[in-house]
């Protein structure tokens, strides 16, 4: 998580005012603050729609909900993009092993993991196909590319009805190259596409 998790996030005490939680939301133009306990250990969050009607000299302690859900810091970026799609929060707090807060992670950070573990960043071709659900079939493709010199960017599977859907992205400039190859060496694919990256 240490990889993905923004540290500049709003954090205040649960002593913290209202108006001093509202200052944080709006500097950091959130919708949420991180609230610590005197101990500097995670209390929860305040939301905004929370201590809208609040008045602004009022003590913060009363309107912290602390989660369901938050992760550690020794978590995967998958890890949180499942709690994410189980909670339905909009923001998880990263703590450690003492509970104290070391960052946040927002879906931004999920789908900025996403495009990053994808290699959708970088140029390349990304090859499209379907193989068996069985061991040995992805390497047989592996090889080929290894074979030839062509460094292998991401691999990504999804499970669908017995069978593995197939991403290979491959730093390679000519999709007729890859073609070729995967062709000569009797390797079906469903799609070939060049990507610029970015």
């Amino acid at each position: 998580m240490k990889n993905w998790m923004s540290t500049d996030f709003p954090s205040i005490s649960v002593k913290a005012s209202v108006q001093e939680a509202l200052n944080q939301m709006r500097k950091h133009r959130t919708d949420y603050c991180v609230a610590t306990d005197e101990e500097g250990k995670f209390a929860g969050f305040v939301y905004k729609n929370n201590i809208a009607n609040a008045n602004f000299e009022a003590s913060v302690e009363n309107y912290v909900s602390f989660p369901d859900f938050y992760v550690h810091e020794d978590s995967y970026i998958e890890e949180a993009a499942l709690t994410f799609r189980e909670s339905h929060e909009s923001c998880l707090a990263v703590v450690d092993e003492e509970m104290k807060v070391k960052g946040v992670v927002t879906l931004t950070e999920v789908l900025e993991a996403f495009v990053a573990i994808t290699a959708m960043d970088e140029p390349g071709v990304r090859v499209l196909m379907v193989l068996q659900d069985k061991p040995g079939e992805l390497k047989k493709v592996l090889d080929v590319f290894a074979m030839n010199n062509i460094n292998v960017l991401a691999v990504n599977t999804v499970k669908r009805d017995g069978l593995r859907s197939l991403s290979i992205k491959v730093d390679a400039h000519e999709p007729k190259q890859i073609e070729w190859l995967l062709k000569e060496h009797g390797i079906k694919f469903e799609k070939l596409v060049k990507e610029e990256g970015f």
